[in-house]
C-alpha cells in the first residue's frame, strides 16, 4: 500500500489513498452513496441559524441486511434529527441502527492513531529517518535501529496506511433490512446548525422627502460544513421555537400569494406557512461551504413616506422650574400596503437609507432595524437627530389645588433654523389620574400615560406650546 504523507514545512499536505469505514457485524453487504447518486436537494433556512436539508438519492440496495454509508452530509448535522425513508417502497426497508461518524482525518488524528506504528520522516536537511513513532508532543520521538531520535524539524511524515475508523468527511451510516433487491429513491432529511439568513434593505429618499425607493436583499450564510449544489431554496421568516438541550455533558443551543422581486426574474415567492412566512426562490441555488450569498428579495419604487420630527424629552413634573433641552429626532414613516407599492410581509432586517445630494451622488443619512412586519402595517425608521431644530420643555409652575391634586403649567419651545416650514410632534408622559385642563394646541391622548401634540413651526422661527396638567397622586 502506498504511504500517507504529511508535509509540515512549508505547508501541511495530507495525502489520502483510501477511506476505511468499519463494517457493522449485522450487515451482510455494504453500500456507499455519495453526491453522484443525488437526484434532488432542498434546503429550508431559518432566521435563528438552523437549516433543514432534504437530500434525495437513487441507491441500489440488495436484499437482506445492508450497511448503508451515506456520505457528504453537513459536519454540523444534528444526528438526532435525521429521518430516512425509501420513496420507492417505504415498507420494504426497515432501519435497525443509525450512526453518525465524524472521526475525521487530520494531522492530530493520524499522529494519535500511529503511536507505536511505523513512520518515515524527511527532515529539513533532507535526511530520511525510519522507525516507530513513540510521541509527537514537542517534536517527533522515533525509535530506530540506532536508538531514539527526536525530530524537531520534519518536512514530511509518511505512514503506511490510514488507521481503521478515520474518515475524510462526516458520514451517516445505517444498518438496514431490505426486503427487495433493486433501485430505491431514498430521502434523507436532517437539521443542521451553521446556516442562517438575514434581510437587508436599501431605501433611497426622494428629493422632497415624501417618497422612497425600497430594495430588499437576502444574505445567506453557510457554515454548516458542506456545499449544497443546485438546491431548491426556501427561507422561513418568523421566530421558530427551538429547545436548548444537554447532550454528552455539552450544551447545544439551537438554533395571499404575491411575487417578490417585482420584475427581477427568478426572485422569491412568498406564502403564509403556519404562523410564519415562507419565501421560495424561483430557481435553483448553490450554497458553497463557508460562503455568504446575497439574493434579491424585493423592489418597491415611489413608496409614499412622511418625514417626522419628534421631540420626546421625558422627565417629570415633580419640581417647579424643571427644564429639559433635547434633540429632535428624525424619522421616516411609511405604510407597507399594496396601494403604497409594497403590501408584502417584510422579514426582520437592517434598513440603510440614502439620499442624493445636489451633485446627484447618494449620501448615507441613517439606518434602523425593522422587525418582521405584516402587510398593511406602518413602519418608522429612526435616522438620527435634526441638526437645525431644537426643542425645550420647561415646567413653569407647580401648585397644589387640594389634597393630593396638583397642577403643572408646561411650556414647549421649538426653534426651527431651517429655511422651510416644518411640523414637530411632541410627546408628553403623565402617570396616574390626570387631565389636560388648558392647551394652546390640539392634542391626542395616545394611551393612559401619553399625550401627542403637533406643533407647526415656520422657517427660521420658533413656536411655543403651553398647556396645564391636573394630576391626582
Amino acid at each position: 500500500m502506498k504511504p500517507v504523507g504529511i508535509a509540515l514545512i512549508p505547508a501541511l499536505v495530507i495525502v489520502l489513498i483510501v477511506v476505511l469505514l468499519p463494517t457493522g457485524t449485522m450487515a451482510s453487504s455494504s453500500v456507499r452513496t455519495t453526491l453522484d447518486d443525488q437526484v434532488s436537494l432542498a434546503i429550508t433556512i431559518y432566521n435563528e441559524g438552523t437549516g433543514l436539508v432534504k437530500d434525495t438519492r437513487v441507491i441500489d440496495l440488495p436484499e437482506d441486511y445492508v450497511d448503508l454509508v451515506f456520505m457528504d452530509v453537513a459536519s454540523q448535522i444534528d444526528p438526532t434529527s435525521v429521518h430516512f425513508i425509501s420513496n420507492t417502497d417505504p415498507d420494504s426497508i426497515a432501519v435497525m441502527e443509525q450512526n453518525y461518524e465524524y472521526d475525521l482525518v487530520s494531522t492530530q488524528a493520524l499522529y494519535e492513531r500511529h503511536i507505536d506504528q511505523p513512520v518515515t520522516v524527511i527532515t529539513s536537511d533532507n535526511r530520511t529517518i525510519e522507525g516507530t513513532l513513540l510521541s509527537y508532543s514537542g517534536g517527533l520521538v522515533i525509535s530506530t535501529g540506532n536508538g531514539i531520535v527526536i525530530v524537531n524539524d520534519p518536512v514530511e511524515v509518511m505512514f503506511e496506511d490510514i488507521p481503521e475508523g478515520l474518515i475524510t468527511r462526516p458520514t451517516l451510516r445505517w444498518q438496514l433490512i431490505s426486503d427487495d433487491d433493486g433501485t430505491n429513491e431514498c430521502e434523507m432529511s436532517y437539521l443542521t446548525s451553521g446556516m442562517g439568513w438575514t434581510a437587508n434593505y436599501v431605501a433611497v429618499v426622494g428629493e422632497d422627502d415624501d417618497e422612497i425607493d425600497l430594495a430588499g436583499w437576502v444574505t445567506i450564510d453557510n457554515n454548516s460544513g458542506t456545499t449544497y449544489r443546485e438546491a431548491e431554496l426556501k427561507l422561513v421568516a418568523g421566530d421558530v421555537h427551538r429547545v436548548d438541550y444537554i447532550k454528552s455533558s455539552n450544551e447545544y443551543p439551537t438554533d395571499e400569494e404575491c411575487c417578490l422581486g417585482m420584475g427581477v426574474g427568478g426572485g422569491f415567492e412568498e406564502e403564509s406557512f403556519f404562523e410564519y412566512h415562507l419565501y421560495t426562490l424561483q430557481r435553483p441555488a448553490t450554497l458553497n461551504n463557508n460562503q455568504q450569498k446575497q439574493i434579491n428579495l424585493l423592489e418597491g419604487e415611489g413608496v409614499a413616506a412622511v418625514k417626522l420630527f419628534i421631540f420626546d424629552p421625558g422627565g417629570s413634573y415633580y419640581y417647579s422650574g424643571d427644564s429639559v433641552e433635547g434633540d429632535v429626532l428624525v424619522k421616516l414613516r411609511f405604510t407597507n400596503s399594496e396601494d403604497n407599492g409594497l403590501g408584502i410581509p417584510l422579514p426582520r432586517g437592517l434598513v440603510r437609507v440614502y439620499k442624493e445630494d445636489s451633485s446627484g451622488s447618494l449620501q448615507f443619512v441613517g439606518e434602523d432595524q425593522i422587525d418582521h412586519t405584516p402587510k398593511d402595517e406602518e413602519l418608522e425608521l429612526y435616522l438620527g437627530e435634526a441638526f437645525d431644530v431644537v426643542g425645550e420643555r420647561t415646567v413653569m409652575d407647580r401648585r397644589q389645588v387640594m389634597g393630593n391634586q396638583w397642577e403643572y403649567d408646561v411650556r414647549i419651545t421649538i426653534r426651527n433654523h431651517k429655511d422651510e416650514d416644518i411640523e414637530v410632534v411632541y410627546f408628553d408622559h403623565v402617570y396616574g389620574d390626570w387631565e389636560v385642563t388648558e392647551s394652546s394646541h390640539e392634542y391626542e391622548q395616545k394611551d393612559a400615560s401619553t399625550i401627542e401634540f403637533v406643533i407647526p413651526v415656520e422657517a427660521d422661527d420658533e413656536s411655543v406650546l403651553e398647556f396645564t396638567i391636573r394630576r391626582n397622586w
